[in-house]
């Protein structure tokens, strides 16, 4: 069931006993009409988008919304630090690539910013997968139901195929890459990253932060041996 706050600012995917009840009873409701999709359980085969029934849509869609709103305040909540993420990356760029002087006081102001960053992308990330597990235990629900009631007039397995889940939310792969949320550009593209290298500033001073991190990793683990 998907809950909302009075002011209206977090609406979000709740597990209890209602919602699973609730997803069970439609289920049960939209059984009759979903026997063909039901057979070619069997088969592996699962309906497309378009022939997701109205509750499944619903389900996703809701999913969609939440984590969406999700992403929207960790973004608003910080955008103090981008912009200090952003004005201090020019600083690393013209130092570590203009001026090809290093600046590690510089850069370790960088790296402090990009990890409250990072950590605070993290967080949101598993808040929203939070989000798509509970939206997949409704459908879970909803599909068991329609599942059991379809087995009481037509022939079908005791169980629904482990794995079979038509309709499943996931979280797109932007999600994944964390310090996109400070390339706009990028992750509102559902591709991958570019191969070259992005001009931006935040990109190239990114990539000299962690081109550093991974330098002294080696270079401690060198000298360890």
């Amino acid at each position: 069931m998907i809950h909302s706050d009075r002011s209206g600012t977090a609406r979000r995917l709740r597990i209890g006993f209602l919602s699973a009840a609730h997803a069970r009873a439609h289920g049960r409701r939209d059984a009759s009409g979903l026997l063909d999709v039901l057979a070619d359980a069997g088969l592996g085969r699962a309906p497309d988008t378009d022939g997701l029934p109205p509750y499944v849509l619903g389900v996703r869609a809701q999913a969609v919304r939440s984590t969406t709103r999700l992403r929207a305040r960790m973004l608003d909540r910080n955008r103090d630090l981008s912009r200090r993420i952003h004005a201090e990356s020019v600083r690393v760029v013209t130092q570590y690539t203009v001026r090809g002087e290093p600046a590690p006081a510089a850069l370790a102001r960088f790296g402090t910013m990009v990890g409250t960053w990072r950590n605070s992308a993290a967080v949101c990330r598993s808040r929203a997968q939070g989000v798509v597990d509970e939206a997949n235990h409704l459908l879970a629900c909803y599909w068991d139901a329609a599942w059991t009631r379809a087995r009481r007039a037509h022939e079908l397995p005791p169980h629904r195929p482990a794995g079979w889940l038509p309709g499943r939310a996931e979280l797109d792969p932007t999600w994944h890459r964390v310090d996109d949320g400070l390339l706009p550009d990028r992750w509102y593209g559902r591709g991958a990253p570019p191969a070259s290298a992005d001009p931006a500033a935040v990109a190239q001073a990114l990539a000299i932060l962690d081109s550093q991190l991974t330098g002294g990793a080696t270079r401690t683990t060198g000298s360890r041996g």
